[in-house]
Parts: C-alpha cells; sequence; structure tokens
C-alpha cells in the first residue's frame, strides 16, 4: 500500500437535509468539468436509488478546473425522479449525452390495485436487500415494518439517453433505448466512443443487476442497435460496468460482483461483438472506473469500504493483464464510515489526477467530495 501523491481534498457540494451520492465526471466541450450524481431528501436511514422514489439526477459546473463549483440543477428537467445512477458523455459532435434509468414509483393503496396487472416489488422485498447490503448500517431500523420504512412499490421502468448542444445547460432531445431481451438496462460510467466512431454504452440489466451487456450507435446516439450480453454467471451478481478502449484496440470492461465481492473483468478484440468469458480480479474495492493514461498503463479506482474506509487505486501496466496490486495507492483514507464510494476519475493537462467519489463528513452529511493527486 502507498499513499497518493500530494493529495488534496475538498467538499464539492454538501447539502445537511438530504444524501447526495454516487458521482460521475466529464469534462464538456467548452472545457467546463460537470459532475452528475444522485440526490434526495435524507432519510434517518440509508437509502440508495433502487429503495427510494424520490432520488432525481443533479448536475452541476465548475469553470475552474474543480475549485468553485455552480448549485446543482435537476436533469433533464423535474418531471424526472425516482431515477438510477446516471452517467455523462462528451460526443466528437460537440454534443453531451446524459444516459439515465427511471423507475416507476407507486402508493401502497395503488400499487395494490395494479399487482394483478403490473410486475411490482413490494418494500418487503427490496428492503430484504437493504437489509443485506454491506453499504447499509442501520440495525435499529432492521425491526421495523417494511412499510413503515418505505410506503412505495416499485415497477418497472426504461433506459433514455438525453441530449444536450450547449454544454450540458440544457436537455432538450430524449431517446428510449430498447434494452431487450432485458428488462431493462442501468449504467453509472458513461459510453466509450471506439477509434471508428461507434459509441458503446455499458450496462447493466434491472432489477437483477446480474447480467452486463453493451449498447452501440454507430450515429452519435440517435439511434441504437440490440444488446450484445458481456458477462453473466450462476453465483455471481454482475453489474455497473466501466468499459475503455485501449491503445490497440482491445476493448477493457470491469465490473462489480455481488456474488464473490471482487471485481471481474472481460475483453473483446472485436469492437464489443463478442466478449472474453468474466475472470475474477484481486481487486476487492467497487464499483470499479478505469482511465487509460497517456504512457499506456491503466488506472482503475475503487471505494473501500473497510477500516480505513476510503477510495483506493489499482495500475495495470499491460493493459489489464495483471494488476498492481501490491503497490495499491491510497488516495483518500479516514472517512468515518462506509457510506462511500463510487469515484470517478479524470486527468488534467498537466499530468495531476481529480477524482470525484462520495463519503460523510464530521457532521454525518453525506457530501460530494474531490481529491486531487498525482501518481
Amino acid at each position: 500500500m502507498i499513499d497518493a501523491r500530494d493529495a488534496t481534498h475538498a467538499i464539492l457540494h454538501k447539502a445537511p437535509y438530504a444524501y447526495s451520492a454516487h458521482p460521475q465526471i466529464a469534462v464538456a466541450p467548452n472545457g467546463d468539468w460537470l459532475v452528475v450524481f444522485n440526490k434526495a431528501p435524507r432519510q434517518p436511514f440509508i437509502l440508495h436509488p433502487p429503495e427510494e422514489p424520490l432520488f432525481r439526477n443533479v448536475i452541476m459546473r465548475s469553470r475552474d478546473r474543480g475549485a468553485i463549483w455552480s448549485a446543482p440543477e435537476v436533469v433533464p428537467n423535474y418531471d424526472w425522479s425516482g431515477t438510477e445512477c446516471a452517467s455523462l458523455t462528451a460526443l466528437r459532435d460537440g454534443r453531451m449525452m446524459l444516459n439515465q434509468w427511471r423507475f416507476r414509483w407507486y402508493p401502497l393503496g395503488l400499487a395494490q390495485r395494479l399487482r394483478t396487472t403490473e410486475k411490482l416489488v413490494f418494500p418487503a422485498t427490496f428492503l430484504s436487500g437493504w437489509a443485506r447490503s454491506p453499504e447499509h448500517d442501520a440495525d435499529e431500523y432492521r425491526a421495523l415494518a417494511p412499510e413503515r420504512l418505505a410506503p412505495w412499490a416499485r415497477g418497472g421502468g426504461e433506459t433514455f439517453v438525453h441530449f444536450s448542444d450547449d454544454d450540458g445547460a440544457s436537455w432538450t432531445s430524449t431517446l428510449r433505448i430498447d434494452t431487450s431481451p432485458y428488462d431493462g438496462g442501468y449504467g453509472m460510467r458513461g459510453a466509450c466512443a471506439l477509434s471508428n466512431g461507434d459509441l458503446l454504452l455499458p450496462l447493466s440489466d434491472i432489477p437483477n443487476y446480474r447480467i452486463v451487456f453493451v449498447v452501440r450507435s454507430v450515429d452519435g446516439g440517435r439511434s441504437w442497435d440490440r444488446p450484445v450480453e458481456v458477462a453473466r454467471r450462476d453465483g455471481s451478481e454482475f453489474e455497473e460496468p466501466s468499459l475503455i478502449q485501449l491503445p490497440n484496440g482491445r476493448l477493457l470492461l470491469l465490473m462489480r460482483d455481488n456474488g464473490t465481492r471482487h471485481l471481474h473483468q472481460c475483453t473483446s478484440d472485436d469492437e464489443g461483438r463478442s466478449w472474453s468469458p468474466p475472470v475474477q480480479l484481486p481487486i476487492e474495492g467497487y464499483p470499479p472506473h478505469l482511465l487509460a493514461l497517456p504512457d499506456g498503463r491503466v488506472l482503475c479506482t475503487v471505494g473501500w469500504r473497510y477500516p480505513d474506509f476510503g477510495i483506493r487505486a489499482v495500475i495495470s501496466h499491460d493493459g489489464g493483464d495483471s494488476w498492481d496490486i501490491e503497490r495499491t495507492i491510497r488516495l483518500r483514507g479516514g472517512l468515518p464510515n462506509k457510506d462511500l464510494g463510487y469515484p470517478c476519475t479524470l486527468l488534467e493537462s498537466d499530468g495531476s489526477l481529480f477524482t470525484v467519489y462520495y463519503g460523510q463528513d464530521s457532521d454525518g452529511a453525506t457530501c460530494i467530495w474531490g481529491t486531487r493527486w498525482r501518481l
């Protein structure tokens, strides 16, 4: 274990009466930094987007490389709530793309009337997963009736992409992605722009969070091909993939596995039309974010939900064939608990790195953080 060089930490957004989490960062065509994240009214216990209909995706902007950030604005507009984690992609034609999954939510009384005509998930079911999650610490609430914790039911939903032609200031075009035969597609990392011009968007099936697949666009996101499956395996629960293209053209995809609690990896040598079987990595943090460095190395940042709570990074020197676990980088430690993670890193022109993530501060508020550091 080594410590990151010259690491400085700052809170980018704090709202004491809200729960802010799961950020992703991208650079807009005009050079502004954009961060999209989840935000909902704060509960006395932790709920994440699959369990809470009041989550919205919000975006904030920095014009000075992360020193000052604008107030968060809901994206694409206030009609969109009950969403999962979102992500941003800067497109080659100057537009920005936001991809987003939105659930359907119902008050319990209405859900009881609809249960014979729509596939619904009731509180006892989705909170049973909540109770088992390693991200939640709320033993005093586990004995309460599920309907008191979450008086709503969750239905299905749909996958959407939204487009902005003004560097993320407004989102005026929306397209639904058909993810059949999967029930839906959730992705919290942006699309990978391939060297041939195609966009490849990595997603996980939803609401099961067990299978990872990709969808392809050959026209800048205006239409999308049918999904191509990347990974599924008995005993594994694959989700939250991150995808990059290496200089030799190979595609490298890492993903979270809730079955083994280790990251897994797949590769493709035919531009994502077929994939190698998933291979378990010796990286225990999650979820992954991949960044290709100019010297050919690959950086993977992850959340670390064990003492010393924080954010860590691992480097591959050979395109993902091996990972330098012995020299795991601790770029942030000392956070108060495991309510943290989802790091996303960008490379600055001076060679420094800027990583966004979420975690609690000393007041117990869950905030969006940024760490500037060097390898």
